[in-house]
């Protein structure tokens, strides 16, 4: 097993916000985490990212205790993408992504150079490489950091060269905030990837549609529980998606796609304000 995750509970002060959550993820999954807002996804991306070692339960990578494992040696088989990350200091891009080879040394050799230079391209970035990454956009900031976290997992500058089954997981919580659709799919595409080369990628998602499209296992969390998880088909159902997030959908099947399509059916009638008025600018 790649991951386990048994029973973990955490408190943030006095509140509870995680209680009793439990799966088990094996290498070249794509777990998709998703939730309403303060149902628990990120805080429980910490816990396995080792931010919070206080939780109650028990948090294994390939059946060694996460809080038994010295923080390098966690670096080295993890690698994580946070939803906020804070760089005050006007760090290149190429700096920011060189970054993700730290943990195996701290100068980077030629082959950690092309490394560097690899997922530069592959998260279309290269162009950005002299740039300073304060003066960057959100998307292109989120883009950079994916190509930190590739750094980090990758062995050779080639996606295709190395089988990492069992030996990588990357963590990424809301990857493409801000990002364009193209960038969107870019990244996701990237995860599908890095999963089809045996790596665990366990992803928190907001958007049913990239989740439906890319997930190959769906956990969803309410109120700090697991409340399911299961296929997409199993999760992405008018009665879970009404039951988590509290909004009525319509679940579409699509001739040429093999994910189901979800159309929210309640949005119209949330607000009850009259249609606006044309205004007449002759």
């Amino acid at each position: 097993m790649m991951l386990s995750v048994k029973d973990i509970s955490l408190q943030l002060g006095k509140t509870t916000i995680l209680d009793k959550v439990h799966f088990n993820a094996q290498a070249g999954e794509l777990c998709v985490i998703m939730g309403a807002n303060g149902a628990g996804k990120s805080t429980l991306l910490k816990v396995i990212a080792g931010e919070y070692p206080h939780y109650t339960g028990n948090v294994a990578i390939k059946d060694r205790e996460l809080r038994s494992m010295p923080v390098k040696e966690q670096a080295a088989v993890r690698a994580v993408l946070s939803q906020q990350i804070m760089l005050t200091q006007p760090f290149s891009v190429e700096e920011v992504v060189g970054m993700g080879r730290f943990v195996y040394g701290s100068g980077l050799s030629s082959s950690d150079k092309e490394i560097v230079s690899y997922a530069l391209k592959v998260m279309q970035v290269q162009h950005l490489r002299e740039r300073a990454y304060t003066t960057l956009s959100g998307g292109q900031k989120q883009r950079v950091q994916m190509a930190r976290v590739l750094a980090q997992l990758l062995e050779t500058p080639d996606l295709h060269t190395a089988d990492y089954t069992g030996r990588k997981m990357l963590l990424l919580d809301e990857p493409v905030t801000g990002m364009d659709i193209l960038h969107q799919q870019l990244s996701l595409q990237l995860a599908a990837t890095l999963a089809s080369r045996g790596v665990l990628v366990v992803a928190v998602l907001h958007d049913f549609q990239l989740a439906a499209a890319y997930a190959s296992r769906i956990l969803l969390l309410k109120n700090g529980t697991m409340y399911a998880q299961g296929t997409v088909e199993e999760m992405l159902t008018p009665r879970h998606i009404k039951d988590c997030f509290g909004v009525d959908v319509n679940v579409l099947e699509h001739p040429h796609y093999n994910y189901p399509l979800v159309v929210t059916a309640a949005a119209a009638g949330l607000f009850q304000s009259p249609a606006p008025k044309a205004i007449n600018v002759s």
